[in-house]
């Protein structure tokens, strides 16, 4: 991937590019910048992943009087919010990303690179954070497939560890979580492939809900 191909990512800040500007760039009105993924980038419907990052990066996120965030949440046309901390001396803290997959792509960059640039992790070390997305309890079968071959598949193919923990509870929506970790290009791979499967799960199931015509 070329640094031209994801226009404001701040891709430099990711340790793959010489440096350059670590703003986030306007975009033209109307134009939608190239994407990496293709076809798995053209779905309609908004997505809602849970990122995990330090505790101690919240204020970097945020930026000063909220105008970091604002700002990516503007370019990049998402609702970005921080859950509250569930106590005083926890270590992560969640980001709830609500967007299209372009969206997705976008903040979740960039929130790497920022923790990349601040110093959160070390210069020799990868940004691998832990990303949560909630799937129909009927559908995590799939993403798991037969003795875990699609989980197992999924991680060789995106080298980011995909687990589906055993025994969940779903939650009041029919939902169990799929945790992903990896660095950036790792985890939105993995991301996308699970998005497919959901998307193909989704399919079948209103195709099997249809009538039959006589």
């Amino acid at each position: 991937l070329q640094a031209n191909l994801i226009p404001g990512l701040n891709l430099n800040a990711l340790g793959l590019f010489p440096p350059s500007s670590s703003t986030v760039p306007p975009h033209p009105v109307g134009v939608a910048p190239p994407t990496p993924y293709g076809p798995y980038m053209q779905t309609s419907d908004p997505e809602t992943v849970h990122v995990f990052i330090p505790a101690q990066a919240v204020g970097a996120i945020i930026g000063k009087k909220g105008q970091h965030i604002k700002q990516l949440s503007r370019y990049a046309e998402a609702s970005i919010k921080i859950a509250p901390a569930e106590s005083p001396d926890t270590k992560q803290r969640m980001v709830i990303i609500t967007g299209l997959p372009e969206a997705q792509f976008k903040v979740q960059g960039r929130i790497h690179g920022k923790l990349k640039e601040e110093n959160f992790f070390g210069p020799k070390e990868e940004v691998k954070l832990e990303t949560h997305i909630k799937v129909a309890a009927s559908a995590a079968g799939r993403v798991i497939g037969k003795g875990g071959k699609t989980v197992n598949e999924l991680q060789n193919l995106s080298s980011a560890e995909v687990v589906v923990p055993r025994d969940q509870v779903p939650d009041e929506n029919d939902q169990v979580v799929v945790k992903i970790i990896g660095h950036f290009y790792a985890s939105q791979l993995a991301q996308r492939k699970i998005r497919e499967i959901l998307a193909q799960v989704k399919q079948q199931q209103n195709s099997q809900s249809q009538p039959r015509r006589k």
